[in-house]
């Protein structure tokens, strides 16, 4: 339990924060309105991550090394890629849209979306938890499978590996204080631009998954 654990820590220091920080850095950066929605779209990107750790725990002691085959298979992953490159992309397009879109269908999405932080930073972080993107993790699932025998274990051990991958790592910091940076724009027209970079960068991060997922196929 205490190697799963270090080894979170150390996953959520390195790698983990270089790949999930930029996705929550810019939405809270173009999206969240002061230092206290910030804080509540970390906890839950961070949150939703923990579950999803703790759910291919217990899978991972239910189902032992049959998980582990099934996201070496590559399906499973490229589907749950895409459907992350297509959420993202969509609060990427959202943000740069505004907060006041005149299409219905915008508005409404906006509204469930971009100004509902909890629902998607919490989506979000899901579907990034759910699947390995990193060798390491897959390895820890793989060390999970064998050790654990039965899914309460096995769902303790992603637990304490999210622990440490998910809650105690740099973006409970980083996430909270990306919300200040709008503060340094005094001018309007500054703030408006640095909102709509920060939709295109997550538009972006949404075109490359998708086109990495296009390139495997």
């Amino acid at each position: 339990m205490l190697e799963l654990f270090v080894a979170g820590l150390i996953l959520g220091a390195s790698q983990c924060a270089l790949s999930c920080g930029p996705l929550l850095v810019f939405y809270v950066a173009g999206a969240a309105q002061g230092w206290k929605e910030g804080t509540k779209a970390t906890i839950a990107f961070s949150s939703s991550r923990l579950l999803a750790y703790t759910f291919l725990g217990a899978i991972a002691g239910l189902a032992g090394m049959s998980l582990v085959d099934l996201f070496e298979g590559g399906t499973f992953i490229l589907w749950v890629q895409f459907a992350t490159g297509i959420f993202v992309l969509l609060l990427g397009t959202l943000i740069i849209i505004g907060k006041n879109p005149h299409l219905h269908v915008c508005h409404y999405l906006n509204r469930h979306t971009v100004n509902n932080s909890l629902l998607s930073m919490g989506i979000l972080g899901f579907l990034i938890g759910i699947v390995p993107y990193c060798a390491p993790f897959l390895g820890i699932l793989t060390y999970i499978a064998i050790a654990a025998k039965d899914p309460l274990l096995g769902g303790l051990y992603g637990f304490l590996f999210g622990l440490g991958a998910a809650l105690i790592t740099p973006l409970i910091i980083v996430g909270p204080l990306a919300s200040l940076v709008p503060k340094i724009f005094k001018s309007p027209l500054l703030l408006q631009v640095f909102t709509r970079l920060s939709g295109v960068v997550l538009l972006l991060f949404g075109i490359r998954l998708i086109l990495n997922i296009v390139g495997n196929l």
